[in-house]
């Protein structure tokens, strides 16, 4: 492939137009169709690679790794870092990769063709996880393959129902209950949205929504005709009211307020809502002349990331709004704790969170403020000044669990500080080095390279050192990772069958 990437491969040879201006508007339809088909072809080429990973590094040994890092785990991992994803989307790409190659072979070729794409091959998967002997497997996968060469087309829906009426047909009780499925996956979101606004969503069962819906409605009426807000946004405001506890109150603020109480005796009214004990911190960063209201510089929200200066003005007026100042002075500031050199001081903590902004593991989303702190270099316990000091220089950043992966391992991580940049790698066990973060607190707060700290040397603990902490063993799992599998399986399929009514088979 060129240096360029796809872009530098012909398009010609890929059977694409070399140059759409002249085709006709059917040719650039036919054009993205073929597109979608070699998308299709390059995910089945992406699963297959990744089934042969696991049949190299996992498989030898599923039936007796009972370690928590074991050889699927770090798999996903090296996966996870050369895609730039989480470690649950390695462990899924993983997962999917094996159940193709083993279970569904003649499905994955269906893919391979560009019949089907990534996302249905994940339906087809989830909607036959429970079948557990080798020939069913077999017989499904043929039925669905050749179902899926039938010439017409196959929406989402059609597609589920097809797989669940072939699984049905050989195992009643591996069709999933579609509804307790959904109820299993129920979740919350929160996505950060532009100009320093949020998106909640948030999937729950239809009578709890309607509740919560007609809730949020009935205080969000409880206002006056010179409330300035639309509905729209005293809904929105509602919603954090009744969440928080915060007394809900009509933006009029006039003493002689008319608002109404609401009809509904179970609805909440403005003065219904209690107060909660509940103190929660947002950690919110910016430059002290932002803060002063002289600078433009953007500011950072641990949780959301990156807003306006005119939006930290809003936040700096907000009663309970604590500033503390970081640095400021010429005077360098301590690196770790006076009685313990291992622990990295108040200053040094908020420093490095502020700079790595995010676990700094390639592809890793997980905040700062709630991941440990790192010595890149290991802290030697019996020897401090051997190195893996703790300083500005050799910590960084990880999630609890990228930082288990580290410690236990064969992952190795570097950090380098020049001119006030810092740079990281990660090289995975098959020796693929890749580059940490590409945007960081550097970026966003230049005026972190003129903070200082005394070096180690100059500034020894006043205590002696605690003695040297054992080295960890490494978790374990209660099983193997394919024992867990298995055994959830069989518990699921339990459940099928004793809930299953004669009258009520599966699907339900």
């Amino acid at each position: 492939m060129a240096g360029g990437g796809w872009s530098g491969v012909s398009r010609e040879a890929m059977g694409l137009l070399a140059d759409p201006t002249a085709a006709s508007d059917a040719g650039l339809l036919t054009d993205m169709r073929h597109a979608t088909a070699g998308q299709a072809f390059l995910e089945w080429l992406r699963l297959s690679r990744a089934a042969e990973l696991h049949a190299r590094r996992v498989a030898p040994t599923a039936e007796s790794d009972t370690r928590r890092f074991d050889g699927f785990v770090q798999c996903a991992t090296s996966i996870a870092a050369v895609h730039n994803m989480s470690q649950t989307a390695g462990e899924r790409l993983l997962d999917t990769a094996v159940t193709m190659a083993s279970r569904l072979p003649k499905v994955g070729t269906c893919l391979r063709d560009g019949l089907i794409s990534g996302r249905d091959l994940r339906t087809i998967i989830t909607r036959t996880d429970l079948i557990t002997d080798p020939d069913t497997h077999a017989s499904i996968d043929t039925d669905i393959a050749a179902t899926l060469h039938r010439r017409g087309s196959w929406s989402t829906a059609r597609l589920r129902d097809m797989v669940d009426r072939i699984v049905y047909r050989y195992d009643s009780y591996a069709v999933r209950e579609r509804r307790k499925q959904a109820l299993s996956e129920r979740g919350f979101w929160c996505d950060p949205r532009p100009d320093g606004m949020a998106e909640l969503s948030a999937t729950m069962t239809a009578e709890a929504a309607v509740a919560m819906a007609r809730r949020i409605d009935a205080l969000a009426r409880a206002v006056c005709s010179r409330d300035d807000r639309t509905l729209a946004a005293r809904r929105s405001d509602a919603l954090f009211c009744l969440t928080m506890g915060v007394a809900w109150e009509c933006s009029c603020h006039t003493p002689d307020c008319t608002a109404p109480v609401v009809p509904d005796a179970e609805a909440v009214t403005r003065r219904d809502i209690p107060a909660t004990a509940t103190s929660l911190v947002v950690h919110v960063v910016c430059d002290l002349e932002t803060a002063a209201g002289d600078g433009e510089t953007p500011a950072f929200i641990d949780g959301y990331g990156v807003i306006s200066a005119p939006h930290l003005t809003d936040l700096l007026t907000r009663p309970g709004t604590s500033i503390r100042p970081v640095g400021g002075s010429d005077t360098p500031l301590p690196p770790h704790l006076p009685s313990d050199p291992y622990r990295p001081s108040t200053a040094l903590d908020t420093i490095l969170r502020t700079r790595d902004l995010y676990c700094t593991w390639p592809g890793c989303n997980l905040r700062a403020w709630t991941a440990d702190l790192d010595h890149v270099t290991e802290y030697d316990h019996h020897d401090p000044a051997a190195g893996g000091q703790t300083c500005y220089r050799d910590m960084n950043t990880k999630c609890r669990f990228h930082h288990g992966i580290k410690t236990f391992t064969t992952f190795l991580d570097d950090q380098t500080v020049t001119h006030g940049i810092t740079t990281q790698t990660i090289t995975t066990p098959e020796g693929i080095t890749l580059a940490g973060p590409a945007f960081t607190g550097d970026d966003l707060f230049p005026g972190l390279a003129d903070i200082t700290f005394t070096h180690p040397a100059h500034a020894p603990p006043t205590t002696p050192s605690p003695p040297a902490a054992p080295t960890p063993d490494e978790p374990t799992r209660r099983q193997p990772r394919l024992a867990d599998k298995h055994a959830r399986r069989r518990t699921e399929r339990h459940r099928n069958r004793t809930t299953a009514g004669a009258d009520d088979p599966p699907p339900f």
